[in-house]
């Protein structure tokens, strides 16, 4: 089975907006063995949803479409879809009295306008919306099947999982087998300049190769008609190749994210973390602390961007601001390690950097960030300079430190279970 993902809305075509659920539903498909052609964005326009609509209806198995569905003047997809199916709008009385009884519910009498809700499209089913007030549409003619769903992420994603699993899924008669890896210090053009002759050498599976913050991972479906261990094992052939080609820069296998893997790690072995930052303005300690269970090892952290704090706080050495200057690695050394220090931590972070737009000179470019990770032992440290803005540079600078104690970990002797 193949499918188009439509999300409607000219909203979603301004700047800066992200379609998370085109994102959510084609993952959650492709999970079930079936192939997203196309993802495409419409905004709120008759004649253009209409043929878009059927267009997708003619070319596709199934035709997935989230937004559009509410009650004021622009929310058109209901009225589009019928255009583009020929077929009628049908009042009823039922859901009318439903959006009233769950407006009481509230302490509210339903505006009017909500009464558009309660069209649907002939020969449609009523998908329920426990979280809103807009009904979803599913359409099954056998040779195509049309979903329509609301926008708000709340509302759709219950709605889509349910319907998938009890209706779409059954019919992709495929054995599914799922593998994945993150990894870091590498990014998406290099990993995939490393393993792009592998994967594809393959049709199945198939490979998506994705960016995350400070990881990229790689998703690796197989299908089978016949068996899930025939999946298993077209599936596992190339993870294991990938696998051994890009072990120096493999996170994890588990469905987690960076911050929460190197909690996990931290946790698995007892060691504690502490953080002295200067251009990342405490994002690094942001980032840990999201994580549940970092009190466990975040023992704390200082921003420290003046000079005198610097010294005063964290003892780094007058002589090393006046020689070297506070961007350094040797200030980034003494950061880690007075703050190792101050805290009685096992591991010391120290991050100071230019992060921009301004104090860029000659020999120290916007971008540039010395990372140093420090325990009672041993020494690691990093320099980059890195693109982007501002946030942008803050961000990827949290993430290499992120990473510099990922492989800070990875050189320790391998645990005892």
């Amino acid at each position: 089975m193949r499918a188009i993902v439509i999300a409607v809305g000219s909203e979603m075509l301004e700047l800066g907006r992200v379609d998370t659920n085109s994102v959510y539903i084609t993952q959650k498909l492709m999970e079930k063995g079936i192939i997203v052609d196309m993802r495409i964005l419409v905004g709120d326009d008759m004649e253009n949803l209409s043929w878009v609509i059927k267009n997708a209806y003619k070319r596709t198995q199934l035709v997935v479409i989230t937004g559009g569905l509410g009650p004021t003047e622009d929310d058109i997809t209901r009225e589009a879809t019928a255009n583009a199916l020929k077929r009628e709008l049908e009042f009823r009385q039922e859901l009318v009295e439903q959006l009233q009884t769950r407006f009481r519910m509230r302490g509210m009498q339903m505006p009017e306008i909500n009464a558009r809700q309660a069209f649907i499209i002939q020969g449609s089913e009523v998908i329920p919306n426990p979280l809103g007030t807009a009904p979803g549409l599913y359409i099954d003619d056998e040779q195509s099947r049309i979903l329509l769903m609301p926008g708000p992420p709340q509302e759709m994603i219950p709605m889509f999982d349910k319907i998938l699993q009890e209706r779409i899924a059954p019919l992709c008669n495929f054995h599914i087998y799922k593998r994945s890896f993150k990894f870091g210090g590498v990014t998406e053009s290099g990993l995939d300049s490393q393993i792009a002759e592998l994967y594809v050498k393959y049709k199945n599976p198939r490979t998506t190769i994705l960016a995350s913050p400070g990881m990229i991972e790689v998703h690796l479906i197989g299908r089978s008609r016949k068996t899930i261990e025939e999946a298993q094992q077209l599936t596992d052939e190339l993870a294991e190749k990938i696998k051994e080609r890009m072990k120096d820069a493999l996170i994890t296998e588990e469905d987690i994210s960076f911050p929460q893997y190197i909690v996990n790690e931290l946790r698995h072995r007892k060691l504690t973390l502490s953080v002295a930052e200067s251009c990342t303005g405490g994002g690094l300690g942001h980032t840990i602390t999201s994580i549940s269970g970092s009190s466990e090892i975040f023992l704390g952290g200082v921003i420290a961007y003046s000079n005198q704090l610097k010294m005063n706080l964290l003892g780094v050495d007058q002589y090393t601001l006046t020689k070297h200057g506070a961007v350094s690695r040797e200030t980034a050394k003494e950061m880690a390690v007075g703050i190792r220090q101050l805290t009685d931590s096992h591991i010391g972070i120290g991050i100071t950097g230019l992060a921009g737009p301004g104090g860029e000179s000659s020999n120290k470019p916007i971008g540039l960030v010395f990372i140093h990770l420090s325990t009672p032992t041993y020494e690691m440290a990093v320099h980059h300079v890195l693109p982007g803005s501002r946030e942008m540079i803050r961000a990827r600078t949290v993430n290499n430190s992120l990473n510099l104690i990922r492989q800070y970990l990875n050189s320790l002797p391998p645990m005892m279970e």
